[in-house]
């Protein structure tokens, strides 16, 4: 029976997002202009995020709002997910940065940036939450060289230091960097 009820949770995601963030499907948004399905996909997973706060989601909600960011958001994130280097991600902040003249419109935050890469490929990407992140960086006595604004070197450093954690863990081992993370996140509550 649980069996079952496993297989209906995967079902019932693929329902919701039969094409994930794939790169077929971004390149295809890409050279179409056509970005409907990934905007939609990007609103779904944000909503369902239980990394991202009510006001982070409110703030992405609202910077989708502005249709005119709709096609170097898809590019910057085709980019980010599929290069991924230092680049990439300083692309994606700014296009994240577009209407932050709207201070109801700023995504450029931790969670959301961070949200995607994990959903991409969590045995690779890291979720951020700076305030969680901050204490077990101070627990661990390890330099994150946090800003408020993301960045690619806090980023890094962040991933090597959930890593390491999982390579000393026997909790973590053998599992993602998501189940590391929770872990982590409920010895620093």
């Amino acid at each position: 029976m649980q069996h079952n009820a496993y297989q209906q949770l995967e079902h019932d995601f693929l329902l919701r997002f039969p094409h994930g963030l794939s790169e077929p499907l971004l390149r295809a948004a890409i050279d179409s202009g056509n970005t409907a399905a990934v905007i939609d996909c990007c609103r779904q997973i944000v909503s369902r995020c239980t990394t991202v706060s009510t006001f982070e989601r409110m703030a992405f909600r609202n910077y989708l709002a502005f249709s005119d960011v709709h096609r170097p958001f898809v590019a910057a994130l085709y980019a980010l997910l599929y290069r991924f280097d230092e680049a990439s991600f300083a692309d994606f902040v700014d296009v994240l940065q577009l209407c932050r003249h709207d201070g109801k419109a700023n995504a450029a935050k931790w969670p959301l940036v961070s949200c995607f890469l994990a959903y991409s490929d969590p045995q690779q990407h890291v979720c951020i939450k700076p305030t969680t992140i901050k204490k077990l960086a101070a627990r661990l006595d390890v330099d994150i060289h946090y800003r408020p604004l993301p960045n690619y070197d806090t980023y890094r450093r962040v991933q090597a230091m959930v890593q390491q954690f999982r390579a000393h863990s026997t909790l973590a081992a053998g599992q993602d960097n998501i189940i590391a993370q929770a872990v982590m996140y409920c010895a620093a509550a």
